[in-house]
């Protein structure tokens, strides 16, 4: 259930937020657009946020995109939560003149959390917690191919360390894979194929993202896939959008960390599931739709739905133990020109469950 006094700070957030992102545009001289802003948001894991974050969007010279440039961006952010999580991040997605991409993010979490277990029939009410630290840098570098298809390679470093365990839990007892804590480097390659007419809004066109990780540096040895294929389709006009999502990521391996494994919610996954570590696996797979039509103004409406599991063998996956979300959500344009979307969704869950999220861009 959405409190009132959620609603409240968002209204009187958005009443600030859109003057100091605009005023921000006036000059279309500017090489690149920034909007920044004092930060508020809200997901199940977290609680409220509260930071800053700042958003770079690189204008080209005739303010639009070519099929082999597309629109480079910048988002930094520092985020604290009334659940005494640290989150800070910067996510750099530059698309060289040559059409090469490079988009990495280094984040640093300290990050109290709850473990559900591992599968699919966790309880949402039953969990212990935990405190980590992690850096981490993840990403892809690309080349251009063609305007449309890149090749090149995906990385994943991350260290983790556990400052508290609940007394008398299973990471307690160092038992489950990655409760001590480790380091571990992934590298493999990647491939993308985009037709997308627009990568911060797009409106039609395709994007799928195929990669490999193979981690057997450092203190695990796994292997991960990831394929993701989505399509967007314009109804009669870019203001009405239709987003398809496939996606699955796999994991092969005897030695997988348990927060490396896949997971099911969270605020781009079937919003809607309470918690985004309360279904985890070594293998996952989801669908999810969304309807997205803007209204007046800066003011926008999406209507989405989705389903998917986490399962221990892709065999083992079941239609009648699937996971079912639908939900709707409010879009405010925070760079116009660009189309560039803080959101806020609500989101329902096989089971009784809900949860609701304030984010930026689109989920997917």
């Amino acid at each position: 259930m959405i409190k009132p006094i959620r609603i409240l700070l968002c209204l009187c957030w958005l009443v600030l937020f859109p003057s100091i992102a605009q005023e921000d545009q006036s000059e279309n001289t500017k090489a690149i657009s920034w909007a920044g802003y004092p930060a508020f948001g809200y997901q199940p894991e977290t609680g409220l946020q509260f930071g800053g974050v700042a958003v770079g969007v690189l204008n080209r010279i005739d303010d639009s995109q070519s099929e082999f440039v597309r629109q480079s961006s910048l988002t930094p952010f520092i985020i604290y939560t009334t659940r005494n999580q640290i989150l800070s991040a910067c996510n750099v997605d530059y698309y060289f003149t040559n059409g090469a991409n490079l988009n990495v993010t280094p984040r640093f979490f300290k990050f109290p959390d709850k473990y559900f277990g591992i599968g699919n029939a966790n309880d949402p009410d039953i969990f212990e917690d935990y405190t980590s630290t992690f850096f981490q840098l993840d990403g892809v570098m690309l080349l251009a191919k063609s305007s449309r298809f890149f090749w090149g390679a995906a990385l994943d470093f991350q260290t983790v360390s556990f400052k508290e365990k609940e007394a008398g839990g299973v990471l307690e007892t160092n038992t489950i894979i990655g409760s001590g804590g480790g380091t571990l480097f992934g590298i493999g390659p990647a491939m993308r194929y985009d037709s997308r007419n627009n990568v911060i809004y797009p409106s039609n066109g395709y994007l799928v993202n195929v990669n490999s990780l193979f981690s057997y540096l450092g203190d695990f040895s796994y292997s991960s896939y990831l394929i993701d294929i989505r399509k967007y389709i314009s109804i009669k006009s870019d203001t009405d959008v239709l987003a398809i999502q496939l996606s699955g990521r796999f994991t092969g391996g005897s030695n997988v960390p348990f927060y490396k494994l896949p997971q099911l919610g969270g605020d781009d996954r079937l919003r809607g599931i309470a918690n985004a570590s309360l279904y985890r696996d070594r293998q996952t797979l989801f669908s999810q739709v969304e309807y997205r039509k803007s209204l007046f103004w800066i003011i926008g409406a999406v209507a989405f739905a989705g389903f998917g599991d986490v399962s221990n063998q892709l065999g083992n996956l079941s239609l009648s133990e699937f996971k079912y979300v639908g939900g709707i959500g409010a879009r405010f344009q925070i760079i116009p020109e660009q189309r560039l979307n803080v959101r806020f969704d609500y989101g329902l869950a096989k089971g009784g469950q809900s949860a609701f999220y304030v984010g930026l861009r689109e989920a997917f």
